[in-house]
């Protein structure tokens, strides 16, 4: 009998040595965007409050991972088919909901259009928005959003890769753009001059679309590594880890909702 259980014993150790070994061998592709202060990227590094909660994520699962920074639309492309591959901050939103497989959420934020303070422009609701050209990033919730309200890309609906060129369309004349879709703390991070920023004025909030930013993988990503991480962001939750990250963010935060 003792040898029955000192067989067993040697067993559980080698099984548990070897998935251990499986799951710092898998090392997990991360991809983002410069969204501040959710991501904020800089020449040697990627923080912010998303990326804090992410990581936390993925030191408790145990995976090795790699995080890189792209414009949205290209890093939401190789997100999409990547072998595990995963992608933070993904707004959930149902014409997603099959692409990815969602692992949990990050934080909430609201969501406005946006004109130059001099423009007087004036919107009680979002047909009304229709009478103008409106700028959006490529593939973000927003555009997605946008399409389904009745918007037409090229008539009153104009699609930009970054956040960079967005603010930029208001200066070019040729393009004749009257609104953007931002949110505040988006303008305050993008806009370091606070002269720059009264500028632009926030003319209507969407009361339909929030912001609910998750973690997701791909549909190429293993199952068992998006359970593990799953699991590892329940664990956090409810220990209170993400809350007190958010809540460290949330001072200086004005959009943040959780």
């Amino acid at each position: 009998m003792k040898k029955v259980n000192e067989a067993l014993v040697v067993g559980l150790v080698l099984f548990l040595a070897f998935f251990c070994g499986r799951v710092l061998a898998t090392k997990l592709n991360i991809l983002t965007e410069h969204l501040a202060p959710y991501q904020i990227v800089s020449k040697d590094s990627i923080k912010g409050l998303s990326t804090e909660i992410v990581e936390a994520t993925l030191k408790e699962s145990q995976y090795a991972y790699d995080i890189a920074a792209y414009p949205w639309a290209l890093s939401f492309s190789r997100a999409k088919y990547g072998k595990n591959t995963c992608i933070y901050s993904l707004a959930r939103i149902p014409q997603r909901e099959t692409l990815f497989k969602w692992v949990g959420h990050i934080a909430s934020s609201t969501i406005s259009l946006y004109s130059l303070k001099n423009s007087q422009i004036v919107i009680s609701n979002l047909e009304e928005a229709k009478k103008y050209n409106v700028a959006v990033i490529r593939d973000d919730a927003t555009h997605q959003f946008l399409l389904t309200k009745g918007f037409v890309e090229n008539e009153n609906l104009y699609v930009v890769n970054n956040y960079d060129v967005l603010l930029k369309l208001f200066d070019l004349t040729s393009r004749h753009i009257d609104l953007v879709v931002l949110n505040d703390d988006l303008l305050k991070n993008r806009v370091k001059d606070l002269n720059e920023v009264s500028k632009y004025s926030s003319v209507f909030q969407f009361k339909e679309l929030t912001l609910n930013f998750h973690f997701a993988c791909s549909l190429n990503t293993e199952q068992k590594i998006v359970d593990n991480l799953i699991n590892s962001m329940k664990v956090l939750e409810k220990r209170g880890v993400f809350l007190g990250i958010r809540n460290k963010w949330k001072k200086n935060m004005v959009s943040l909702i959780n």
